[in-house]
């Protein structure tokens, strides 16, 4: 768990080998599940599923504006597949998925992992549970067969082609907490308890760059409430 003040950069650095990384954005101040957190939906919908150069990552309503945006790279995409990308969001591995594919119980997750980062600034894993961002993990989209034997659009991950010294990075527009976590999977080259597993640096730099201002939103809950009573007082309870 890292404080990352508004207009500071943080950069994931790999210093050993390829590790993906797991990482969620909480407003500085958040205080349980209510507070300002990541949405993957409305990040999916104006910055991609897999997020490009400048892509910005959306807090959920009633906050809905720009956490952070993704700013470096040194990773040579030229290694990876063509349309993927070292760079996406939406779910982690969870210890019960580990169980459902290995038969492994008690094996660590990316979400076991956020529940102790949660836990060690006071949070529950209710935290944990949220949609996070994805890291040097090569990713598409692409339709794939599903089981029942369909077609349809899904997450396509590939094994790493990262190397020592690789980093990507990211520049803070508000007050974030950032949970980060180091996924049981490695460079996902295999099970989840034989692959190589390498460090990961976090390094914050201060930009001298200050973000650009979110305006507050209209807030039309008071309006609409204020409705509501007078329907209700009118006689139109339904």
């Amino acid at each position: 768990a890292v404080y990352v003040n508004a207009g500071q950069s943080f950069r994931f650095l790999q210093t050993d080998g390829p590790n993906i990384v797991d990482f969620n954005l909480l407003g500085a101040d958040t205080k349980d599940a209510t507070g300002e957190m990541f949405d993957t939906s409305y990040t999916a919908g104006l910055s991609g599923f897999i997020p490009r150069k400048y892509g910005r990552f959306w807090s959920k309503l009633p906050h809905f504006r720009p956490m952070a945006t993704y700013i470096d790279d040194n990773i040579d995409k030229s290694k990876m597949p063509p349309e993927y990308g070292p760079v996406w969001h939406g779910q982690h591995c969870t210890s019960e998925l580990i169980q459902m594919a290995y038969g492994l119980k008690n094996h660590h997750s990316c979400h076991s992992n956020f529940v102790e980062a949660a836990a060690s600034v006071g949070l529950d894993e209710s935290v944990a549970r949220q949609g996070n961002i994805n890291i040097f993990q090569p990713t598409t989209v692409r339709e794939k067969m599903i089981p029942p034997g369909y077609k349809s659009p899904s997450w396509d991950g590939a094994p790493l082609t990262t190397e020592a010294g690789d980093f990507i990075e990211f520049y803070a527009e508000i007050d974030l907490l950032v949970l980060a976590v180091h996924c049981p999977y490695g460079d996902q080259t295999g099970r989840p308890d034989e692959v190589k597993h390498f460090p990961i640096d976090l390094l914050v730099y201060d930009t001298g760059v200050k973000p650009q201002h979110s305006p507050k939103w209209h807030d039309w809950r008071p309006t609409r409430t204020t409705k509501m009573k007078k329907l209700k007082a009118d006689g139109r309870t339904k």
